[in-house]
């Protein structure tokens, strides 16, 4: 298999060069193109337990594995959000992942829905997270650039720039200052990472986007 992560940081896509028999899984929708004689098939993992909560999540129930049925055999895969691409090599141990930033993976890799609970809730991830275990490789996307961080100790990050983390990490919620830091600076709640581990953050993050375009919004008038 050889794999190229292209029009980085923007709009990052990756195409996959396959072998016969070698496998690619996605999310659903994923696929930008393909060599026509790749096998498709879309399958429900983890079960029905493991579908609930990858819904709840905001996951696909499904994924989409590609199967080479000769050599030198590609497919264009695009992440549905504008940003970067990195390849996480997984060899032991595994990575949380944010809702909508798992894109791919190769390998014996398994991809399931973990109860995260309140932490990860107020984390702005959801009660429920990717964990990426096994050996292969792991495609994850963001909304903007990805930053790495090698997290030695301790580590504060704002909670809507997360996008994974090993499981090495350990994590509480909490913010920045007093009440008065917590309503005024606009930093709200932060993740603060204890251990040693890997971090990747996004440059971007969808609230202040939002928060900056809804001055310009249009308004429908009343007629009464």
């Amino acid at each position: 298999m050889k794999a190229e992560i292209r029009n980085k940081a923007d709009y990052a896509s990756l195409h996959v060069l396959l072998d016969e028999g070698e496998q690619v899984i996605t999310e659903t929708g994923a696929m930008m193109g393909m060599d026509p004689a790749l096998k498709m098939e879309t399958n429900m993992k983890g079960g029905l337990l493991g579908a609930f909560k990858r819904a709840i999540g905001g996951e696909s129930v499904f994924l989409n594995t590609y199967t080479a049925t000769g050599p030198g055999q590609q497919i264009d895969i695009a992440p549905s959000i504008p940003g970067d691409m990195i390849a996480i090599e997984l060899a032991s141990g595994s990575v949380k992942v944010q809702r909508g930033s798992y894109v791919a993976h190769h390998g014996d890799i398994e991809v399931t829905a973990r109860w995260g609970g309140a932490r990860t809730f107020f984390a702005g991830e959801g009660l429920v997270m990717l964990e990426a275990s096994g050996t292969g490789t792991l495609w994850i996307a963001s909304y903007g650039a990805i930053h790495p961080v090698e997290v030695q100790g301790a580590y504060t990050v704002d909670t809507t720039h997360i996008v994974a983390f090993d499981d090495s990490l350990t994590f509480n919620v909490t913010k920045v200052g007093g009440l008065k830091s917590l309503f005024l600076s606009q930093e709200g709640l932060v993740c603060k990472f204890t251990g040693t581990g890997r971090l990747w953050l996004q440059t971007r993050n969808a609230p202040a986007l939002a928060a900056f375009l809804h001055p310009f919004r249009r308004v429908q008038k009343s007629n009464n």
